[in-house]
């Protein structure tokens, strides 16, 4: 194309379309009558392309055209004047004279629903624009078509990789188990009978599982996982629309694979923009565009309509994506924080190898905060850093795991072994009889409670407890886990969170209930009556068993109490409960039970007394690693009764 002699013409910045036309057809008469060597890698791709995409002649002439601009610096210099600009209706014409093929054909190439649109090969702009913006070629194509490729595979290996083998099984999800059969029976029947348009979408936080429950998935299926490509192969991150332009013309390449099934992650790069790519797809650089908006609606309507091959897309955000997108999936899968049971799975799964002391991943799991994929880093990092020796590499671990909850802001790691004391509902000092309360769950397994009282009386305690009595996982969750910076977030949170009960079929805990079930008629805000209307309809609609725990019930919202079946209020112990666990707890420690009787009576006058002081009492001898003595178990309590502001009560009169 250099032969066109664009230097020749006076004025070249002011070459106009008819001057093109007269040039191009001049050059065509010539050059049809040279042959270019079919053998070229551009040629033999094309075909290849052109047989599995079925492309017309003219979809191919644009094919080349775009690629031609993209990788020949002579060609693009000498199409492309700097002062052209053209229309949709130009570009059709100027093909024809170069090609001779007719101009409505290469309009039928510009339609959405043709080949390369359809499946995002190029990107047709609506606007008046300079030639070479006209038609932009999906990235990274340039490359592959100057690349020998011997099979479609090979081809589409630039776009699109082959997920890692799974990890694990579905058996390690047993929190998903209505999630998996719905899903293996779905996608089982889907595929054998070849249904078009399945979607599936998995969306939690970051870190949960679920590209592994996905690639778990895939392998019950024993269906090939392809992912979409998230790097170019010089490493740099490919734009999310991109992405899906890939997408987009993978899913036509796998169309006659049958055994095969997509993961596209982190779909809110492509989505979180709203409309943008897709406007930007035809050309509208407009949101407000209406006609730029419909076909943008219409393109990706027609990709989870029609797409051959299953897909299942990952998002960490979905809260960021349009609704209107959203009502495209088959199905949605919420995908929770694990359960403790779960997580510890998965956790001796990534750290088994360490040769874990007993006690050990309990303790790290009870942070229900850190996720399996920081389990995941953790054990790399120790098995590279100390691959021999295990306790170092414990060390290692946890050194991981703490700088890991430090960065994103998660509760510290527990620095020891959780010490409890024994626990009974002996050591209960209720309003109510806790006995039949439990016996009654035990028969029917929902109802909603309210938990009150003075901190470390057990209300944390008997809902732990609850749980183990029925058979039920628990989901314990706090201000910090609910409360959002941004308006809405707070509200999402708590639907979110009886979701995740519903899901697991467990008994949920909301401590320091008092954040959200403020009294409205000292709300300031809008969004904190939000907050309590939002808390109250999922608990009219939650058929399980809730538990709000508070230490501040005046400063309930009195309407809100009304939704509570049972309101218990938990006191400090009494006399002889006092005397008993202390009795308990001493020998449990290591002490002389026949100590006792000569602190009995003093014990006795601690009237702020809970079973929350002992707690700290058994983790202060655990940390100074000696057996208890009556005398200085009985100093530790008498302090912990000090900070409240109770003294030991006297003997006397008038006391």
């Amino acid at each position: 194309m250099t032969g066109l002699d664009v230097d020749s013409v006076e004025e070249p910045e002011r070459i106009t379309a008819g001057h093109c036309l007269k040039l191009l057809t001049s050059q065509r008469a010539k050059l049809a009558k040279k042959k270019l060597p079919q053998s070229l890698t551009l040629f033999k791709n094309m075909r290849l392309l052109a047989g599995m995409l079925n492309l017309t002649d003219a979809d191919q002439a644009v094919l080349t055209f775009a690629a031609g601009l993209s990788i020949f610096s002579e060609f693009h210099a000498a199409i492309s004047p700097k002062a052209h600009k053209t229309t949709t209706d130009t570009l059709c014409k100027l093909l024809s004279h170069l090609t001779g093929i007719k101009d409505s054909e290469f309009h039928r190439s510009f339609q959405a629903e043709s080949p390369l649109v359809s499946t995002g090969l190029i990107k047709v702009s609506k606007k008046l624009c300079d030639l070479e913006q006209k038609v932009e070629l999906l990235s990274g194509m340039q490359d592959v078509m100057l690349k020998p490729h011997k099979s479609a595979d090979n081809l589409m290996s630039h776009f699109l990789r082959r997920a890692a083998p799974a990890q694990l099984a579905l058996d390690n999800f047993p929190h998903l188990k209505r999630e998996q059969d719905l899903l293996v029976s779905y996608l089982k029947n889907a595929v054998r009978n070849q249904v078009s348009g399945v979607n599936i979408l998995v969306h939690g936080k970051p870190g949960v599982g679920k590209n592994q429950f996905v690639q778990a998935l895939a392998e019950q299926l024993n269906l090939e996982l392809f992912e979409v490509a998230f790097a170019d192969k010089d490493g740099d991150p490919i734009k999310g629309e991109d992405r899906l332009r890939a997408y987009a013309f993978c899913q036509r390449l796998l169309a006659r694979n049958n055994n095969a099934m997509i993961l596209f992650d982190e779909i809110e790069d492509v989505f979180g923009s709203g409309m943008g790519f897709f406007s930007m797809l035809f050309g509208g650089e407009d949101e407000g565009n209406n006609a730029d908006s419909d076909l943008s609606k219409a393109w990706i309507n027609r990709t989870m309509e029609n797409n051959p091959v299953p897909a299942i897309w990952i998002s960490n955000k979905v809260g960021q994506i349009d609704k209107a997108y959203l009502r495209r999936f088959d199905y949605s899968v919420s995908f929770p924080t694990p359960p403790q049971e779960v997580r510890a799975s998965m956790a001796t799964y990534h750290l088994d190898a360490f040769e874990p002391p007993q006690g050990w991943i309990d303790r790290l799991v009870a942070n229900e905060e850190i996720t399996p994929a920081q389990f995941e880093r953790a054990a790399k990092v120790a098995r590279t850093g100390s691959p021999k020796d295990t306790a170092k590499a414990r060390e290692l671990v946890e050194q991981v795991l703490s700088r890991s909850t430090s960065l994103l802001g998660q509760r510290n790691l527990p620095q020891r072994n959780i010490v409890r004391t024994g626990y009974s509902l002996e050591w209960l000092n209720t309003d109510l009889p806790v006995t039949k309360l439990v016996e009654g769950i035990k028969r029917k397994a929902r109802g909603t409670f309210c938990f009150y009282g003075a901190a470390g009386t057990g209300k944390s305690e008997l809902a732990r407890y609850m749980a183990d009595q029925i058979g039920k996982s628990l989901i314990i969750k706090r201000a910090s886990d609910i409360l959002g910076m941004y308006v809405g977030q707070s509200e999402q949170n708590i639907a979110a969170m009886f979701s995740e009960a519903r899901e697991q079929d467990a008994l949920l805990v909301l401590d320091e209930a008092d954040s959200f079930l403020a009294d409205r008629r000292d709300a300031q805000r809008s969004w904190e009556v939000t907050q309590v209307n939002e808390l109250l309809t999922q608990m009219e609609a939650f058929e399980g068993i809730f538990v709000c725990t508070t230490n501040l019930m005046n400063r309930l919202d009195q309407a809100s109490l009304r939704r509570f079946a049972f309101k218990v209020r938990f006191d400090q112990l009494k006399p002889e409960q006092r005397v008993t666990l202390f009795r308990q707890e001493l020998v449990r420690l290591g002490g002389d039970e026949a100590e006792c009787a000569a602190w009995e009576s003093q014990v006795a006058r601690l009237e702020q007394l809970t079973p929350g002081d002992f707690a700290v009492a058994a983790r202060q001898f655990d940390l100074w690693d000696e057996p208890a003595t009556a005398g200085r178990l009985y100093d530790i309590l008498k302090k912990e009764c000090e900070v409240k502001g109770a003294a030991p009560r006297k003997i006397g009169f008038g006391q």
